[in-house]
């Protein structure tokens, strides 16, 4: 959703037209079915927008880092394609000022399940038969979530599985802010590698066998955690944390015409 996100980068800087706003979110396709004059709704769908008179803005723009609802997400799924596959496990850890205030987790139910899934997770079809439904398990996700800025170690996989998976199932596509936890680490200190198994060695603690929902969600909570303690002190709000974790634009080559030779 590359148009939603330039939308959201305009917000972000200052108040902008409602009425614009709202133009400009009617013209998005993914968001044709959603109701984007009610904003109310948007918040629930994950945008932190505040109304005020003729304007809007963004919440996470004003606010710190210490106040702001972080939600550290894993999912474990049969397939890495979202079109295709379904999730079969949602873990989750809710964190405020560095502490876990509530958690997610939940089998989902599914009755395929490759063995390569198996021998990577541990989980079974016997541990998925009377497990809720994706769409049950989704709508309790969404109203945990909330508008808690959405956190994961590779948040695109995450994010972009399960936002696809709530609008198979009619719930809209997830609108929140995210940090990936693999581009802040990157950022706040120098390690081999940044994946969550070899980060666990570098730091010398286990949360449990790696490639399941929860556990995973933990570690990068963990992760997290090492990044704020280095962060630099001029990052304070939510929206400068975000920004400073994005790695740097790739300049574009510059094409060299037949003039220029």
């Amino acid at each position: 959703m590359k148009q939603f996100d330039s939308i959201v980068e305009k917000i972000k800087q200052k108040k902008i037209d409602k009425e614009g706003f709202i133009q400009e979110l009617e013209s998005i396709k993914s968001l044709e079915d959603i109701d984007v004059r009610d904003f109310e709704n948007l918040r629930l769908l994950g945008l932190p927008i505040v109304s005020c008179e003729e304007d809007i803005y963004i919440e996470t723009s004003n606010t710190l880092i210490k106040d702001q609802k972080f939600c550290i997400v894993d999912i474990e799924a049969n397939g890495s394609k979202p079109n295709e596959f379904q999730i079969i496990e949602i873990g989750a850890v809710m964190v405020q000022n560095g502490v876990e205030i509530d958690r997610f987790e939940s089998f989902v139910y599914a009755d395929f399940l490759p063995e390569s899934i198996t021998i990577l997770t541990g989980i079974t079809l016997e541990d998925l038969k009377d497990a809720p439904s994706v769409g049950f398990v989704l709508e309790l996700f969404r109203l945990f979530l909330g508008d808690a800025v959405f956190v994961a170690h590779n948040v695109n996989f995450d994010y972009n599985f399960i936002s696809a998976s709530m609008q198979k199932v009619g719930f809209g596509p997830l609108l929140n802010r995210k940090l990936c936890t693999i581009e802040l680490s990157r950022k706040c200190f120098m390690a081999q590698k940044y994946g969550l198994g070899f980060l666990m060695e570098f730091f010398d603690v286990s949360f449990g066998e790696q490639h399941r929902a929860l556990v995973d969600a933990r570690m990068a909570d963990y992760v997290l955690k090492q990044c704020f303690s280095t962060l630099p002190s001029e990052i304070k709000t939510t929206e400068e944390l975000i920004e400073f974790s994005r790695p740097p634009k790739k300049k574009k080559k510059k094409k060299i015409s037949h003039k220029d030779c």
